[in-house]
């Protein structure tokens, strides 16, 4: 697989992403990793702080390509570079999303290729709203969530 096939397959995976599903793409160890949190209004991701990263990309060396990549800085409450979209989105803010995916696994934690990754995903369980008094057959029904999720679309073994 080459980057641009990632890139194409992320795009098409995070417009499968439903309330309360999470993404996390990774390569072993230190190297780097994007993350993703989808609920009914928004999208939400961030890709490895300094922090949580061996390399250049630990000293903070790469902010430039980031910051140019559309990421927005990590702080001290929030570590990691981010980005979010509101939902629904267009097909051009998925596609440049999976691009500044790109861009900080494969020109900030120089990673050789997507056959590095792998990935985890879950559909997090439907609650009851705290205060709200539901009938048996409505609990029951609520949806139980997904874990591990299946994402063939992303082309990516799950992690083991």
């Amino acid at each position: 697989m080459t980057w641009d096939d990632f890139r194409d397959n992320l795009r098409a995976t995070l417009r499968e992403l439903s309330d309360r599903c999470l993404l996390i793409v990774a390569a072993p160890g230190k190297q780097g990793y994007v993350q993703f949190s989808a609920t009914e209004a928004e999208l939400t991701a961030e890709a490895a702080g300094p922090v949580f990263t061996a390399g250049p990309a630990a000293h903070g060396a790469d902010e430039p390509v980031m910051l140019a990549a559309g990421w927005t800085a990590p702080t001290p409450s929030g570590p990691n570079w981010s980005a979010a979209l509101a939902l629904p989105a267009l097909s051009a803010e998925y596609a440049a999303l999976a691009d500044r995916c790109v861009v900080a696994l494969r020109d900030v934690y120089l990673l050789p290729g997507p056959e590095a990754l792998s990935y985890q995903a879950w559909r997090e369980p439907a609650f009851q709203p705290a205060g709200v008094t539901w009938s048996a057959e409505r609990i029951d029904a609520l949806d139980p969530g997904e874990n591990p999720l299946p994402l063939p679309s992303l082309g990516l073994p799950p992690a083991p």
